[in-house]
C-alpha cells in the first residue's frame, strides 16, 4: 500500500507543479506583447551589408535610387529638368593610357551616367558629382580621359530633348569603400533627397 502511494505521488507531483507554473501572474499586459523575432542577417551582397550603419544611413540608403534607375533632377526654375540614370559602376576604373594610374594609396572607382533635357528649355552645365565612402566622406570628381570602360562624360548644354552620357571618375583612398554617389547642381532643390544612388 505505501509503494502504491509512493508511486501515486512520484506521477501527481510534475502534474502539480505543471499547474502552478500554469497559474503564476505574468507581469501586466506581457500576454499582448508578441514574442520578439529572433535576428538574422542578411548578407545580400551589397556593400556594408551586416555592419552597424552611420547615423541616419539607414534611411538615407533605403530612399537612394540603384544602378540602372533613373532620377529626376526637379529644379527651382521652371521648365528646367534633367533624368540623370546611373547606368553602370566600375572599381577599379583603368585607363586606357598604360603610364596613366592614380597616385600610390589611391584608387580610382568610375560611373557611367546618363543625362537628358526632359524640361521645357536649354539646360545648362553639368553640376557636381560626389562619391561617398562608409565613413561619410565626400569625394569630387577628377579628370582623367578616357577608360577601358569607355569615354568621359561632357557637354556644356543640353537643348530639349538631348542626351549626354559618359563615365565620371572619383580619385579616392586604396581602403576606402564607396557606398553612395550624388548628383546635384544648382538647380536641383535643397535637402530634397534626390540625386543618390547607393553602389
Amino acid at each position: 500500500m505505501r509503494q502504491s502511494a509512493s508511486v501515486l505521488a512520484a506521477a501527481l507531483l510534475p502534474l502539480l507543479l505543471l499547474g502552478a507554473t500554469a497559474c503564476s501572474g505574468a507581469p501586466e499586459g506581457a500576454a499582448l506583447a508578441p514574442a520578439a523575432a529572433p535576428a538574422v542577417p542578411v548578407d545580400d551582397g551589397a556593400p556594408g551589408a551586416g555592419e552597424d550603419p552611420a547615423p541616419g544611413a539607414a534611411q538615407a540608403a533605403s530612399k537612394d535610387a540603384h544602378v540602372g534607375d533613373a532620377v529626376r533632377v526637379r529644379g527651382r526654375q521652371v521648365g528646367r529638368h534633367l533624368q540623370a540614370v546611373l547606368n553602370a559602376y566600375v572599381d577599379p576604373g583603368v585607363s586606357v593610357e598604360k603610364n596613366y594610374a592614380p597616385p600610390a594609396g589611391k584608387r580610382w572607382v568610375a560611373a557611367s551616367m546618363s543625362f537628358v533635357n526632359v524640361g521645357g528649355a536649354s539646360y545648362g552645365a553639368l553640376g557636381h558629382m560626389w562619391a561617398y565612402d562608409s565613413a561619410g566622406t565626400r569625394f569630387p570628381v577628377v579628370p582623367t580621359g578616357e577608360l577601358t570602360t569607355g569615354k568621359p562624360l561632357v557637354f556644356d548644354s543640353l537643348e530639349v530633348g538631348e542626351r549626354a552620357e559618359g563615365w565620371v571618375v572619383f580619385e579616392i583612398p586604396e581602403k576606402a569603400r564607396i557606398v553612395r554617389l550624388q548628383y546635384q547642381d544648382a538647380n536641383m532643390q535643397a535637402n530634397s533627397g534626390e540625386g543618390f544612388w547607393a553602389v
